[in-house]
C-alpha cells in the first residue's frame, strides 16, 4: 500500500506543457526541491491549476521526483479529469480527500471474552488489547495456553475470575521462536485474583510478562 508524504508549502508552475497523456512533468527551475522526494511506496499529491481561470484542477499522484523534473506521475486522481495544461499553470501540494481518507483510523477494539472451562485454552491475535478472564467452573484443574504469534506490542491480559488461580494455576507458553524474560519458555500464573499482562517486542523475539 502506498504511503502519502508532505512538504509544507510546496508549490510551483510548470516550466512546459502536458499532454492528457503524460505520465511526467517538470516544474519551474529551482523549485522542485519544495516538493516532497518519494522513495519505495511512498508518493504526494499534486494539484494543477489553470493559471487563466482557476477554474481547472487535476489532482495527480508523484511517485517519483528528481530535482525539478516530477519524473513518474499517476493521472487524473480522486475523481478529477486528465487534461492538457500549459507552461506557467499551477501546481501545489495539496492536502486531497483522498490523502485525508488515508489517514483516517478505525478505533479497534478487542473484545474481552471469559474462559468456563478447565484445562487448555486457545488464544489467536482476535485476543490482543483485550482481555481473557478464566471464570473457570466444573472439576479443578490447571488451565494451559499458548500466546498466539504476534506483531510488534501486541498485549494479552489473563484474569482471574474466580480467585483460584493459587489453587489451580495456569501454565502460559510462549510461542514457538520466542522467549519470555531470561529466555523462559513460560509463565505460571498463580495467584489469587491475578491478572497477567504480556507484551511481545518483535526486534528481540521477547515477551514481557508483569502481574
Amino acid at each position: 500500500m502506498s504511503v502519502f508524504i508532505f512538504a509544507n508549502d510546496a508549490s510551483s508552475t510548470l516550466a512546459a506543457p502536458i499532454t492528457n497523456s503524460a505520465l511526467a512533468l517538470t516544474v519551474a527551475a529551482g523549485q522542485g526541491s519544495e516538493f516532497p522526494n518519494p522513495s519505495g511506496a511512498q508518493q504526494f499529491t499534486a494539484t494543477l491549476n489553470d493559471a487563466a481561470t482557476g477554474l481547472l484542477t487535476e489532482i495527480v499522484y508523484c511517485t517519483a521526483r528528481s530535482g525539478d523534473n516530477f519524473t513518474t506521475i499517476v493521472r487524473a486522481q480522486e475523481g478529477t479529469v486528465a487534461q492538457n495544461w500549459l507552461a506557467g499553470d499551477l501546481i501545489a501540494n495539496l492536502c486531497t480527500a483522498g490523502t485525508m481518507a488515508a489517514l483516517e483510523q478505525t478505533a479497534a477494539l478487542s473484545p474481552a471474552r471469559t474462559v468456563t472451562a478447565y484445562g487448555a485454552f486457545s488464544m489467536t491475535t482476535a485476543d490482543a488489547g483485550g482481555g481473557v478472564l478464566l471464570k473457570r467452573t466444573g472439576s479443578p484443574a490447571q488451565s494451559t495456553t499458548t500466546l498466539p504469534a504476534s506483531g510488534d506490542g501486541y498485549t494479552y491480559a489473563i484474569e482471574d475470575g474466580n480467585g483460584d488461580f493459587n489453587t489451580e494455576n495456569v501454565v502460559v507458553s510462549y510461542p514457538p521462536g520466542t522467549t519470555g524474560p531470561g529466555g523462559a519458555s513460560k509463565a505460571t500464573l498463580n495467584q489469587a485474583g491475578q491478572c497477567a499482562y504480556f507484551r511481545f517486542y518483535a526486534d528481540s523475539n521477547t515477551w514481557s510478562f508483569k502481574s
